[in-house]
């Protein structure tokens, strides 16, 4: 079982951290090559009332994409899923936090990050986000 301040701190040692808010943090996570990939992970109360963590990583603007193609290749995805944002398609998935421990955390940026980045890849070829 891990806390927020277990999260944070895990992050912190392993990550450069962008930006940090008091529920929030920012940070790249390094995928394929030079290829970088960001990644935003906030803590939030669920409908439960049991706090979770989210994960989100951006894919390319939606201007820039096929949005039926973006849908398409990320349903092949066994994590999160495809949210528009302020103008930019988003991968994001959430884990509740009172039942992961950090080994799970590190999966799931892992996964959300490089799944993120293959799409932008496969979508837009380059590596802006």
């Amino acid at each position: 079982m891990a806390s927020w301040d277990d999260l944070v701190s895990y992050v912190r040692v392993r990550y450069e951290i962008m930006r940090q808010a008091r529920d929030e943090l920012w940070f790249n996570l390094p995928t394929t090559g030079e290829r970088t990939q960001l990644v935003v992970v906030r803590q939030s109360d669920g409908d439960d009332g049991h706090p979770w963590v989210q994960i989100a990583s951006p894919v390319a603007k939606l201007s820039d994409l096929d949005l039926p193609k973006l849908l398409e290749l990320a349903g092949a995805s066994v994590v999160g899923g495809v949210i528009a944002l302020d103008g930019v398609a988003v991968l994001r998935d959430s884990i509740p936090l009172e039942d992961a421990g950090l080994a799970v955390f590190e999966r799931s940026f892992r996964l959300i990050v490089e799944t993120a980045d293959e799409l932008e890849k496969e979508l837009t070829g380059t590596d802006v986000h």
